[in-house]
């Protein structure tokens, strides 16, 4: 039993990473043009959050605390993978659909 429940996490992180880059490929190139630049700067997120979540469930086994020592360790990794992740998102990917960032927003 206990091993189903692991295959089943397990694909339903990868059906999650899957459906985001899909997600990106559909909406930021085939129908690109067919949304302003505005509602595809702020729905980003959407395919970044589910990307996100595909790759914590799917390196949580490798990187859960064994123990109450670690745990300062365990969230600081946590947060230096989210934050590469967020700066990635933020540096690499939004400056392509939008390389005017400013006006993009309307400021």
């Amino acid at each position: 039993m206990e091993n189903t429940k692991k295959r089943t996490n397990k694909s339903i992180y990868w059906i999650l990473l899957i459906l985001s880059i899909l997600t990106g490929i559909v909406f930021y190139g085939v129908l690109q043009g067919q949304f302003s630049l505005q509602f595809l700067l702020f729905f980003s997120g959407v395919p970044f959050f589910l990307f996100v979540i595909g790759c914590f469930g799917l390196l949580w086994p490798k990187l859960k605390p064994a123990g109450d020592v670690v745990y300062i360790s365990h969230a600081l990794l946590i947060g230096v993978l989210f934050i590469l992740l967020f700066f990635i998102h933020i540096w690499i990917i939004l400056p392509r659909i939008c390389p005017d960032f400013g006006s993009c927003l309307g400021i």
